[in-house]
This record gives C-alpha cells, structure tokens and sequence, in this order.
C-alpha cells in the first residue's frame, strides 16, 4: 500500500496545484472552462482513439474484461434503483438529489483515471484504461440519462435525442475509431502516431489541473449525509462489486488492475453537466466530486494495494 500511494502523490500534487492556481486569480474561471473544453473534445479523445487503434490485444481478455465493467455498472445502477425509496427517505432528498446521487456513485473520472495508469503500470497499460472508456462511457451515459429524465428532469427526454447525444461524445466515437482501425488490421503510421502520443502526454497533467481548478472544498461539507453516501459508495463498493464480476468472469493480472481502478477512481465531472442540463441537484454532484478526490488519496492505494 505504501509503494501504492507514494506512486499517486504526483497524481494528487498536480491536482492540489489545480486547486491553488485557481485560488489564486492567476487564471480566470473562463479559461479553466475552456482547458477543461479542449481536455475534453480533443486531448482525451485523441489518448483513447490512439491507445485502442494501436495496442496490440492478443494476449489481452478485452471481452471478459469489458463485460465484467460493464456488469459492475449495471449492478450498482440496478441496486441504487431498487433502494432508491427506502435510500431517499433515509437521507430525506427529493428526486433530482438522488439522481445526483446515483451519478455520484457509479460514473468514473477518465482524466483522473488515465493520469494514474501510466504512473503505476506503465504507458502499455493505457490501452487497457482506453478498453474501459469504450466499455463504460456509452453505457453509463444511457442509464444515467434515463434516470435523470425518470426521476429529475421535468421534460420527457426522446430516443432519437438520446441517441444523437451519446453519439455525438467524444470519448464514444474516440472509441468506435479506435476499435474500427484495430478491425482493419492496419498498422498505425509513425506520423500521427508520434502526433498522437504528444497530444497525450501534454493532456494528462492539463486535466488534472482542470480537476483540481473545480474542486469547491468550501461547499463540500453541504449536504453532508448524500454526499458521504455518493463518496463511500463510489470508492468502496464500486471497487468490491467491479473485483466480484472480474472474479466470476476470470479476468486476473493487470487488466482487472486496471478494471479496478477505473472504477474506484472519483465521479466523473460530466455528472455535473448532465445535472445542470436535465435538472438534478448539480452543486451536490460537484460537492461529492471534491469529497471523492480528496478520499481517493486514501482509498485508491488501498484498492492497488489488493489487486497487486
């Protein structure tokens, strides 16, 4: 666990410089956004498009690996909507708090995510960490709009709509693009090749920065008893329920490390996006986030410290 954490503090460090840069005043707020923008749309899709079109899988259970994220996903989904009520009661929050919740709790934080990966396993396991972008992101972004539009939102969200948005994600399409140049059987030419690789070494560290810039430690005590609920959930039972589908699905090595970590890793801040727009409680999902990232210091080492 020690050799664990003292690999994450760079991880941590970069994030905490986020935070006090943005204290600072040295960087306006719209700038963060629009980093946070190109973190987004271009750097990290061009980290999973180049990962997955150039890794070599042969030796890999990318199958067994993305079903058994996959039915993490759907477990702890179906598990907070079969105790949604006597959960909600419990904690006294009305619907859209406890979509807030439920996206608090399941979603991951790929830039915090692919920053470790490298760090702990080296760069080769950045493709495994792009195997569980394009396993996780479409499915999670389907459910959590389904029950966001359910229980949040006061407008009834159409397929077709659906649809176009999930297809119109970065890290979907990124994804797609990656798996259809490895189907192709092509080698990937050493020009955008090398293009690529600059653009994802200059992301990692700008993202965290991102992360640490809207981290609102001020305000995450509000709320208190969701937002503790959404952190243990997240860091601790997801890791258990993500270990358990790896188990029955015999996927060992690094790829369950890697799977692991992905999920207990923070909520992602797409959550608070999706909140804002279908109307759930957004200031309780960027509450949980900063509560997660400050936990995770604790947490992840102790996960990588099991899976090693």
């Amino acid at each position: 666990m020690t050799a664990a954490f003292l690999a994450l503090v760079p991880v941590f460090a970069v994030i905490l410089a986020g935070f006090l840069l943005r204290r600072s005043g040295l960087i306006g707020a719209d700038h963060w956004d629009a980093v946070d923008h190109v973190c987004y749309f271009v750097l990290f899709p061009a980290i999973i498009f180049k990962e997955i079109a150039a890794a070599d899988f042969s030796n890999v259970p990318v199958a067994r690996m993305a079903l058994a994220m996959m039915l993490a996903v759907i477990t702890m989904a179906a598990l907070l909507l079969v105790f949604r009520k006597p959960v909600s009661n419990a904690l006294k929050i009305d619907g859209p708090q406890f979509t807030s919740l439920f996206q608090g709790a399941i979603r991951w934080h790929t830039f915090i995510a692919f920053a470790i990966i490298p760090i702990y396993f080296g760069p080769g396991a950045l493709a495994l960490g792009a195997v569980s972008a394009a396993a996780m992101t479409p499915l999670l972004n389907i459910i959590c709009v389904w029950v966001l539009a359910t229980h949040a939102s006061p407008r009834e969200v159409r397929i077709g709509a659906m649809l176009k948005s999930l297809a119109a994600n970065p890290f979907v399409f990124s994804s797609l693009g990656g798996v259809a140049w490895q189907l192709t059987g092509l080698t990937m030419p050493t020009i955008p090749l090398q293009a690529l690789d600059m653009i994802g070494k200059g992301a990692l560290g700008l993202a965290l920065l991102t992360v640490g810039a809207g981290l609102r430690i001020g305000e995450a005590m509000s709320s208190l008893a969701p937002v503790v609920v959404a952190t243990a959930l997240k860091l601790l039972v997801m890791p258990a329920v993500m270990a358990l589908w790896l188990m029955i699905l015999g996927v060992s090595g690094e790829a369950a490390a890697v799977a692991m970590l992905c999920g207990a890793v923070p909520t992602g801040s797409g959550a608070y996006v999706l909140a804002k727009r279908m109307g759930g409680d957004a200031a309780l999902v960027a509450n949980a986030l900063t509560l997660q990232v400050i936990f995770a210091a604790i947490t992840i080492p102790v996960v990588l410290a099991f899976r090693g």
